[in-house]
C-alpha cells in the first residue's frame, strides 16, 4: 500500500468514527461546532450532552459538572476599591475622611449593613445586590453588579464594617462644626478593605505542624465569619442553661446555673434573655436603633432591665475609653473586644444601637454569661465564696454540654429499648478497669467501624481566635491533641478485647474513625486539619492501619446530621466516611454536607419546643392586650354593660 492509499485509508477511518454511526437524515439538517470544549459522540458530529466524566475513589462515574468544590472554591473575595472604583485609594484615606464624619453617623451606617446580614434568612448575595443599587450610582452601579455575578464575590464584608466602627470611635468627632465638609463614608468603609489582609510576610506556603502567618489568619477569619443557626443556638442555651441543670441537681458538682448567675451578679438570668430577646427581635424587624421607652412596656422591674443594660452596654464615651484602652500588641484585624463585650451602645436622649446582633445573641445566650458569674459588675457585693462557687457555675456548663453531646448523639443512632450502639463515659470505664487506662467520652458501634468519640469544651483563647502573633494557636491546637490521647487508648482497648464492652466478640476485623467534638466551636479548614493531624502523627498517636485520619466536629453538625437522620438519610458512618474520599476531606463536615452532599438538613424536631423555651422569658415579660370582659358584666369604670 503506497502513501496515497494509506492516506485515504486514514481518512476514512476518520470519516467513520465521526459521522458514520449518523442517520442520512440529520447529516445536513443541523450544524455542529467541533470546537475545544465542546467534544462529539463518536461516530456522529452531534455535541454530547455531558461533555466530561469524572471517576470517584469508588469506581463510580459521575459527570464532571456534578463533581464537588475543592475548599478553595467555597471561599468568597470580597470587592477591591480598584475593582470598584477604577484606582486604589490612598493608605491614610479612612482615617481621614473618618475626621470629618460624626461618630454616631458612622455607628448607624455600620448597623444598618451588619444587621442586614445578620437577619437568619438573609441571603448575603441578594443584600449585596440591594446595597449596590442603593450606594451606587451608573457607571460604578453596573460594574459592581457586574462582579457580583460571581457568587464568590462579595461587596459588604462584615469584618470591614467592624473595623470601621473601631477606626471611627478612634478618629471620628461627636459633631463636626458648621464649616466642617462631610467626609466620605463609603470610601472610608473601602480604604480600609484595600489594606485588609495584607502582611510584609505571609510566612511558608505549604502547611506542615505548623499553620504560619497565613493560616493563622484563615483560622481568625473562619473563627469571625462562622455562622451558626439562631434557633439551634437559643435551643442549646435552653437544654443547657435552664433544662440540664434542673434535671441533674442533686449530682455532684452541679449547681443551678440561674441562681448562680443572681447570686453573682443581682440579676435574674430570665430578665437577661428577656432583655436581649427583646431587642434581637426588634433588629428581625429591620429596626437597630430602639427607642428608651420600648423596654418599659416590657413586664420586668426596671431596676432589673437597668441592670441587664449596665452590663450589656455603654455610651460612646465608653465604647472611646474600651477601645483606646487596648494594649496595641494584643491588637489585629480580628479583634473587636469592647464591641462583643457591649453589643448595645446608649446613644444621645437614651437611645440603644444594636450594632451586630451576632454579638448581643452570644453575649446573652453563649458561653459569655459565665464570665458573668466569674467578673460580677463592680456595683454588685459577691457573694460569700464567689470564686468557688463561679468555678463550679462553669463546670457544671462544661460537664452538662458534654450531657448534651451525648443525647444528639443517642438520637443520630436511635438508641430505643433493646438497641444499643452508643457506649458513653461510664460503660467504657466500666469495661476497661486496667490501671491508668485512659478513656474517651463515647464509642459508637456500626457494622464493620467504631466512631470512637471525645468531647471537649475547650475553645480557642482570645489570642490564637484574633491571630494574634506568637504560639497561642499551636498551644490551643496542642490541648486537642492530647484529647486525641483519649481516643487512641480507647481504640487500643477496643481493638484488644472488644468483648469487655459489648458482651460479644468482634466477627470480623474493625475499623476505628476517631471523632472529636468541640460543642463551642472550631475552625476546621485544610491548615488545622493538615496541622493537627501532623502533630498526632509526630506523637505516633491514630496511625495504625486501621484507623482512619480524625474528624473534627461542633455540635451545629452534629445536629445537622440529627436532622438527615429524621429524613432518612445517610448514617453519620457514611457522611464521615463520604467526606474522606471527596474533594472536600480537608474541610469542614458541614461544608461537605452543604457542598459536596448537596444536603439541605431540616431542624431536628425536639428544638421547636427548646427555641419557645429560650424566648419564653420574652414572651413572658410582653405586655399582655386586653382581655374582653364576658357578655353581661358589668364595667365598673363606665356604669354600663361592657
Amino acid at each position: 500500500m503506497d502513501a496515497g492509499d494509506r492516506l485515504a485509508r486514514q481518512i476514512e477511518v476518520m470519516r467513520q468514527m465521526l459521522a458514520d454511526t449518523e442517520p442520512a437524515s440529520l447529516r445536513t439538517s443541523y450544524l455542529a461546532d467541533p470546537s475545544a470544549g465542546n467534544p462529539v459522540l463518536q461516530g456522529s458530529t452531534a455535541t454530547a450532552l455531558i461533555a466530561r466524566w469524572n471517576v470517584r475513589s469508588s469506581g463510580l462515574w459521575v459527570p464532571a459538572s456534578s463533581q464537588e468544590p475543592a475548599p478553595i472554591d467555597l471561599t468568597a473575595v470580597f470587592l477591591t476599591p480598584e475593582e470598584i472604583f477604577g484606582f486604589q485609594l490612598p493608605s491614610d484615606y479612612s482615617r481621614r475622611q473618618l475626621q470629618h464624619l460624626p461618630l454616631e453617623g458612622v455607628l448607624r451606617f455600620c448597623a444598618l449593613t451588619l444587621n442586614a446580614l445578620s437577619v437568619p434568612w438573609a441571603s448575603a448575595s441578594a443584600v449585596d445586590r440591594q446595597f449596590a443599587d442603593l450606594l451606587f450610582k451608573e457607571p460604578i452601579r453596573g460594574r459592581v453588579l457586574n462582579l457580583l455575578r460571581d457568587e464568590n464575590r462579595r461587596l459588604l464584608v462584615p469584618q470591614a464594617f467592624m473595623l470601621l466602627a473601631r477606626m471611627a470611635v478612634e478618629a471620628s468627632p461627636d459633631t463636626l462644626a458648621e464649616d466642617t465638609s462631610q467626609g466620605d463614608v463609603l470610601g472610608a468603609l473601602f480604604g480600609l478593605t484595600q489594606t485588609m489582609g495584607v502582611f510584609p510576610d505571609s510566612g511558608p506556603t505549604v502547611i506542615g505542624d505548623r499553620p504560619g502567618t497565613l493560616g493563622r489568619e484563615i483560622i481568625a477569619n473562619q473563627h469571625f465569619n462562622h455562622n451558626w443557626s439562631v434557633a439551634g443556638f437559643l435551643a442549646r442555651y435552653a437544654r443547657r442553661w435552664l433544662q440540664l441543670p434542673a434535671e441533674h441537681h442533686g449530682e455532684p458538682g452541679i449547681v443551678n446555673l440561674s441562681q448562680a448567675y443572681q447570686d453573682c451578679t443581682g440579676i435574674r438570668l430570665e430578665y437577661l434573655a428577656a432583655v436581649a430577646g427583646f431587642l434581637w427581635m426588634v433588629t428581625t424587624s429591620g429596626r437597630f436603633v430602639i427607642e428608651p421607652d420600648e423596654l418599659t412596656s416590657l413586664d420586668i422591674p426596671a431596676e432589673q432591665v437597668e441592670a441587664v443594660l449596665a452590663l450589656i452596654s455603654t455610651d460612646l464615651t465608653g465604647i472611646r475609653q474600651a477601645v483606646r484602652s487596648e494594649r496595641p500588641e494584643q491588637r489585629t484585624e480580628w479583634s473587636f473586644d469592647p464591641f462583643q463585650r457591649w453589643p448595645v451602645l446608649r446613644l444621645p436622649e437614651g437611645r440603644l444601637l444594636i450594632l451586630d446582633p451576632r454579638h448581643l445573641l452570644n453575649r446573652a445566650f453563649g458561653w459569655l454569661p459565665i464570665l458573668d458569674i466569674k467578673f460580677p459588675p463592680p456595683e454588685h457585693t459577691k457573694p460569700a465564696g464567689h470564686r468557688k462557687r463561679a468555678g463550679q457555675a462553669e463546670s457544671t456548663l462544661r460537664h452538662l454540654s458534654e450531657v448534651y453531646v451525648s443525647e444528639v448523639l443517642h438520637r443520630i443512632t436511635g438508641d430505643e429499648g433493646t438497641t444499643r450502639r452508643v457506649y458513653d463515659d461510664a460503660e467504657l470505664k466500666a469495661a476497661y478497669t486496667a490501671q491508668g487506662q485512659r478513656i474517651a467520652d463515647a464509642a459508637i458501634d456500626y457494622p464493620g467501624t467504631w466512631i470512637v468519640i471525645e468531647v471537649t469544651t475547650s475553645q480557642l483563647r482570645r489570642e490564637a481566635a484574633t491571630a494574634v502573633p506568637g504560639e497561642s494557636q499551636i498551644e490551643d491546637i496542642d490541648k486537642l491533641i492530647e484529647e486525641l490521647d483519649q481516643i487512641d487508648a480507647t481504640i487500643a482497648a477496643l481493638r484488644r478485647d472488644e468483648a469487655a464492652l459489648t458482651g460479644a466478640p468482634a466477627r470480623a476485623a474493625r475499623r476505628f474513625l476517631p471523632l472529636l467534638v468541640l460543642p463551642e466551636g472550631f475552625p476546621v479548614n485544610p491548615v488545622t486539619l493538615t496541622v493537627i493531624r501532623e502533630r498526632a502523627r509526630i506523637r505516633g498517636l491514630l496511625q495504625a492501619p486501621d484507623t482512619d485520619p480524625v474528624e473534627i466536629v461542633d455540635i451545629e453538625e452534629l445536629e445537622m446530621i440529627e436532622g438527615i437522620q429524621e429524613e432518612s438519610g445517610p448514617s453519620m458512618l457514611d457522611i464521615l466516611r463520604d467526606k474522606q474520599s471527596g474533594g472536600l476531606r480537608n474541610a469542614a463536615v458541614r461544608d461537605h454536607i452543604l457542598h459536596g452532599m448537596r444536603l439541605r438538613p431540616g431542624r431536628p424536631a425536639r428544638q421547636s419546643d427548646l427555641f419557645e423555651a429560650a424566648l419564653k422569658p420574652f414572651t413572658d415579660a410582653l405586655p399582655r392586650p386586653p382581655q374582653d370582659s364576658p357578655a353581661g358584666s358589668t364595667d365598673e369604670t363606665s356604669g354600663g354593660l361592657a
